[in-house]
């Protein structure tokens, strides 16, 4: 069975040039986009910058993402779905070359940099809904989908397991600016690749006003429990990630464990466990999608909690190698299940809701986790985090609507 999966999976590269041409266009664009952060980060640094100024280009961009993301489900779902991908990557690409240069020539600020990525920011919102629903489109329902899914999320695992390390040795060898400058130009090779790929046609359907077409995703997204259960487990799960992980955990770091070397290898580990769970979705696709989805949260809850108790360093490795491979699991059936089941001419405004309301929470966490750090202790709010996911996957798994939830079945 499992030598079949993988046959099927080079098939789906081997006979389906769109897809691969796609692939190849999203791959391009990852290669650049896994290395940013770090370059930015460094640059910001480099302008004499230090934590609040990277709060303000991380909050800034976050907050555009959120504010445009519903617009950019409708947009995707009347416009040509390819069209505006050829777009973003070209106002990405442009964007992040302007980064470049005023990092190459030291005119670059805190505030100059927080408006461009709140401009790379609003081009990934509009990116996102379009790409998840092109998808369905090049490749036929059912297990290929799968497989066409997860091969994205193997290609783009094994690029952010190489890519940072590379971008720190070209950081210290040169500039920050080579490795946002390279962003760049991956951006726009991505471009260039998505125009040469040609869409099959289909069907138009009928569109009424832009309120109208937003209220009728709106409607799509709320008659479904499930979907919207999923989605409130997923803003709970995001916003423990963003203060527990991506907030505290080199606070916690420095304070229980040696420093930036240990979380290094924790960080390392939840790399590792991506590309275990890619590769884990291609060989064993889940048929209870709604066990799944409430089971592949607890890792989370295991690493916070490992954290709060001040578990030793091997246990956090482990924790944080299940993590990784749960949440990548967790993200390719995900995707694949909603594009199976949701009506391609909804399906980016449903794309656009979940993303809109998964990542609301994760502001607030910004705000409110150091302060509460500060208040009760960091051990305390790790708990608190992992406690928050239990309570969320235990309260989504509560709905029928999500236990009964599996593939091949009417999830209406």
């Amino acid at each position: 069975m499992m030598r079949q999966r993988l046959v099927d999976s080079i098939e789906v590269v081997r006979v389906n040039g769109r897809y691969r041409r796609y692939a190849l266009a999203r791959l391009s664009s990852t290669i650049g986009t896994t290395v940013a952060p770090l370059g930015v980060a460094f640059a910001i640094i480099e302008t004499g910058g230090g934590a609040a100024a990277l709060g303000l280009v991380l909050t800034s961009g976050l907050v555009i993402f959120i504010g445009v993301t519903p617009v950019a489900g409708v947009v995707a779902d009347r416009l040509p779905r390819l069209s505006i991908i050829v777009v973003c990557q070209l106002v990405c690409g442009v964007a992040q070359l302007l980064s470049a240069a005023l990092v190459l020539t030291e005119a670059a600020t805190a505030w100059s940099l927080a408006g461009l990525a709140m401009l790379i920011s609003a081009a990934e919102a509009f990116f996102q809904p379009a790409a998840k629903g092109l998808v369905p489109q090049l490749v036929p329902p059912g297990p290929m989908l799968s497989h066409a899914n997860a091969l994205l999320q193997i290609f783009s695992n094994a690029v952010a397991i190489i890519g940072p390390g590379l971008a720190g040795l070209v950081i210290a060898w040169t500039s920050p600016g080579m490795i946002i400058a390279w962003d760049g130009l991956t951006f726009l090779v991505s471009a260039a690749v998505f125009l040469t790929l040609r869409l099959p046609p289909t069907p138009r359907h009928q569109r009424q006003g832009f309120m109208t077409d937003l209220a009728e995703g709106w409607s799509a997204f709320t008659s479904r429990p499930w979907l919207l259960a999923l989605t409130l487990l997923s803003a709970l799960t995001s916003a423990s990630w963003a203060a527990g992980i991506t907030l505290i955990g080199p606070l916690y770091a420095t304070r229980y464990l040696d420093g930036p070397t240990s979380w290094g290898l924790v960080l390392s580990a939840v790399g590792t466990g991506l590309a275990c769970g890619s590769i884990t979705s291609l060989l064993f696709p889940p048929a209870r999608i709604g066990l799944l989805m409430c089971a592949t949260p607890i890792p989370e809850a295991l690493l916070l909690t490992s954290m709060a108790t001040n578990a030793p360093l091997p246990a956090l490795i482990g924790a944080g190698a299940l993590t990784g491979a749960a949440g990548t699991l967790q993200l390719i059936t995900w995707t694949s299940y909603l594009q199976e089941v949701i009506p391609t001419e909804q399906l980016s405004r449903i794309v656009a809701t979940t993303a809109t309301i998964g990542t609301l929470l994760v502001p607030v966490s910004y705000a409110t986790a150091g302060p509460l750090a500060d208040a009760v202790g960091v051990r305390v709010v790790l708990a608190g985090c992992a406690a928050l996911v239990v309570a969320g996957a235990a309260a989504a798994f509560c709905v029928r609507d999500v236990r009964r939830l599996a593939r091949n079945a009417d999830p209406s």
